[in-house]
């Protein structure tokens, strides 16, 4: 009974692979929202769009609320707190909606550009200060440290040639 049961198992888990690929393949597609049946820059422009409402919803909001004082007697303290979402929500929503697309999408490139040059820059930067301090102060080289800067060159010498390989190939 024992083999039997050994040997059913992978006609019963046949297609158990292709059931997990699609089950993966659907995960990512919520991810980068692609469900929507959406172009790439219409979901990217939407998405920010959104961050872009929420991020201007926060800012009004805690300036209003931030503003009226404990007591009720700051500069809005004649707002409640309803009013103060209500107006949040409604500036929010024109900042959002009339702010042309080839704003938002040259806010993104210009952080995605920040944001590459620290990933990219910080291990740089960070081995290069390695080369600087290694043996330390008062410690003579050794060939240890010698060996390790030289390492260090190497990383740095790849990471370098590797980033202009890639950035070569998208001009």
């Amino acid at each position: 009974m024992g083999i039997i049961s050994a040997l059913s198992i992978p006609v019963a888990l046949g297609d158990i692979g292709g059931t997990l690929s699609n089950v993966w393949f659907k995960i990512l597609s919520f991810g980068n929202l692609s469900f929507l049946g959406l172009s790439d820059g219409s979901v990217v422009v939407a998405f920010t769009r959104l961050l872009i409402w929420i991020l201007l919803f926060t800012v009004f909001f805690a300036v209003l609320t931030a503003f009226k004082g404990k007591d009720g007697k700051g500069p809005f303290g004649w707002i409640n707190r309803n009013q103060a979402m209500v107006v949040a929500g409604v500036v929010a929503t024109i900042g959002a909606i009339f702010m042309p697309a080839s704003v938002l999408l040259a806010t993104g490139a210009g952080w995605a550009t920040a944001i590459a040059l620290i990933l990219v820059g910080g291990p740089v930067v960070g081995l290069a200060y390695l080369l600087w301090s290694i043996p330390g102060e008062g410690n003579k080289e050794t060939r240890g440290t010698v060996f390790l800067k030289l390492l260090i060159c190497l990383l740095l010498f790849w990471i370098l040639s590797a980033m202009k390989f890639h950035v070569s190939r998208m001009l």
